[in-house]
């Protein structure tokens, strides 16, 4: 049977507005059409491709890495929205928060499990600030039943500095990290970011206007 493109579908505004609020993006106006391919020096067609959200329903993931200031928690943000106007169910967290979230239930399993099976069936998972810190032996046996239950089924976003190939070393080494890397690297798609700090050009264009515009009177 022939997949619907839910971007055609008929969805009241209220239910697309519920699925973005619920997602708690940190930026919930980003937009792809606001993107600046120019300084980020990345193909539109690429986006325009990712658009389309066939990584989710392919249940692709995705990496977006690269420097501070690089637009990476925009651009993840922007796509996560672009999966809400589509009816995907979405979910911003800083990997920060996600873990203070599992140490806070690690006493009481049935709520540790309970929780960590919701977070799995988000259809897109963004995870911010992915790896920035390194890990105890129990966080990443959480994390490998979380990527165990959506691997092969749901997307997830990894925004984060640090390059794959030390992502190994960041989730403790050893056969535990063996597992979460087959589980998340195998079937992903690294987005193209580059050096450029996109939030000091921003703030410097937002500082002249300012400038401007005070000069002017």
């Amino acid at each position: 049977m022939k997949r619907l493109d839910r971007r055609h579908l008929p969805v009241h505004s209220d239910v697309i507005g519920r699925l973005i609020k619920n997602a708690e993006f940190k930026y919930p106006n980003a937009s792809l059409e606001s993107l600046d391919y120019d300084s980020r020096q990345i193909k539109k067609s690429t986006i325009i491709n990712l658009a389309t959200m066939g990584f989710i329903s392919n249940a692709t993931n995705l990496f977006i890495l690269g420097p501070t200031g690089a637009g990476k928690t925009y651009l993840s943000c922007a796509l996560g929205i672009e999966a809400c106007r589509q009816t995907y169910r979405v979910l911003y967290i800083r990997m920060p928060d996600l873990m203070r979230r599992f140490e806070s239930y690690r006493d009481d399993i049935k709520t540790l499990t309970r929780y960590r099976k919701r977070i799995g069936n988000y259809q897109l998972l963004i995870l911010d600030e992915w790896l920035n810190y390194k890990i105890t032996e129990w966080d990443a046996k959480i994390l490998y039943e979380l990527f165990e239950q959506r691997s092969g089924t749901n997307a997830t976003i990894f925004v984060g500095q640090y390059p794959v190939d030390e992502w190994h070393d960041r989730l403790g080494g050893g056969t535990q990290a063996d597992s979460i890397m087959d589980r998340i690297v195998y079937n992903a798609y690294e987005i193209p970011t580059n050096e450029t700090n996109l939030r000091k050009i921003y703030d410097t264009k937002r500082l002249k206007k300012l400038v401007d515009s005070i000069e002017k009177y």
